[in-house]
């Protein structure tokens, strides 16, 4: 869901989205979430929502998500098909 009771089937996910579903599943499929990056190499850090900020530590650490660039995570940014792909790719290689 999007908060406030909504789902939003239709809508793009942003980068710190799809983290948080892989690591709210990876949690449900009781895989091991004990990654935990330290982003403050990235300048954008303080753009990662609060309730994404444990996932997107979870996902850089575990080798799911880098930087766009060498400084910066885009947490905000939308997610191509080809990082989508990408996410799920390294997913199933690191964790699942």
């Amino acid at each position: 869901g999007t908060g406030d009771g909504k789902f939003a089937p239709d809508a793009s996910i942003t980068r710190e989205q799809f983290a948080t579903i892989l690591y709210n599943y990876a949690k449900y499929k009781n895989q091991n979430v004990d990654a935990n990056a330290n982003l403050s190499g990235y300048t954008d850090t303080d753009e990662i929502s609060d309730w994404a900020s444990e996932a997107m530590r979870w996902a850089n650490g575990a080798g799911l998500i880098t930087g766009r660039t060498e400084t910066t995570l885009a947490p905000k940014g939308t997610a191509s098909r080809a990082e989508a792909a990408t996410l799920l790719q390294r997913y199933m290689q690191n964790v699942g």
